[in-house]
């Protein structure tokens, strides 16, 4: 996907995620690595973990335990902004990082 974005001139924002531990500490350690390498490999953006400060927040997420609720939505911005106002300022944007 990041390819084929970046093909048709799309600046592309991987947002990294974590998977619960009970997947074992080798496969979830193998998952959180993947995505730092396939945005060097593509040549994208990368934040480390979209939920970080709010994934082990019970407010902040649906009832199920994986899934943000909107309160978390300012706090997903915020983890993501530091990497993507850069890239709006680079292409036009009117934003001030």
């Amino acid at each position: 996907m990041i390819r084929l974005s970046r093909d048709v001139g799309a600046d592309v924002l991987l947002t990294g995620i974590r998977i619960p531990p009970n997947y074992g500490p080798d496969y979830s350690s193998e998952f959180q690595e993947s995505f730092g390498a396939a945005a060097t490999s593509a040549g994208a953006e990368v934040t480390p973990f979209i939920l970080d400060g709010i994934a082990l927040t019970p407010d902040l997420m649906q009832a199920d335990g994986i899934h943000p609720n909107a309160a978390a939505q300012p706090r997903m911005l915020d983890n993501v902004w530091p990497q993507l106002c850069p890239m709006l300022d680079e292409n036009g944007g009117r934003h001030v990082c």
